[in-house]
């Protein structure tokens, strides 16, 4: 039997490509909670006019069962950089982190998949515990396309990319193997 599995969002970009790309809801088919950290919330939102910002807030809404924000001290703390007009860069990945080490205290028997775009994420991969999986958007939709969840990958990194976004990392495969195959056990699970 496998273990219960978390995907952990760990900065805006996913949120803002599958946004842009008008296809959220992707991020519901493997069947595992979504934790988005307060910090990268506000990064994908605090300009509404901001492309997918709209639109992530209401997927969040209608999603609220699957999909919540995880309130964080670092989120506290973005907060009132914003008020005294600070910068706030990074703020979202360091929220990841307390997101990530309260779900690895809390729940010893469960692995987080930890989906991003942001390559700061991989210089912090040597202090991962055994039991995350990194993920870029690509590798997910890749594995969602592999395991017949959705029709094209490569369609809605398009779709993304037609909006001005710059997906070539995202065509490539990312390093984790690993986190890849945690995700096609999830997704054969919840299939069968």
């Amino acid at each position: 039997m496998s273990r219960p599995v978390r995907l952990i969002v760990t900065d805006a970009s996913p949120l803002i490509t599958l946004a842009l790309a008008e296809a959220l809801n992707v991020l519901l088919l493997p069947g595992a909670p979504i934790q988005v950290p307060d910090a990268v919330f506000v990064e994908a939102t605090r300009i509404r006019t901001a492309g997918g910002a709209t639109a992530l807030v209401q997927w969040l809404r209608e999603h609220a069962e699957q999909a919540r924000i995880v309130p964080t001290e670092t989120g506290i703390d973005q907060q009132r950089r914003l008020a005294e007009g600070r910068p706030i860069r990074g703020l979202g990945e360091v929220a990841a982190i307390e997101v990530l080490d309260a779900f690895l205290d809390r729940e010893p028997e469960a692995d987080a998949l930890l989906l991003f775009e942001d390559t700061d994420l991989m210089r912090r991969r040597a202090v991962m515990d055994d039991r995350v999986g990194l993920l870029t958007t690509g590798d997910f939709l890749r594995e969602l396309e592999a395991a017949r969840l959705i029709q094209s990958s490569d369609q809605i990194l398009a779709r993304a990319a037609a909006t001005g976004r710059n997906l070539d990392r995202q065509r490539a495969p990312g390093p984790d193997g690993e986190a890849q195959a945690r995700l096609r056990a999830q997704l054969l699970g919840d299939q069968g």
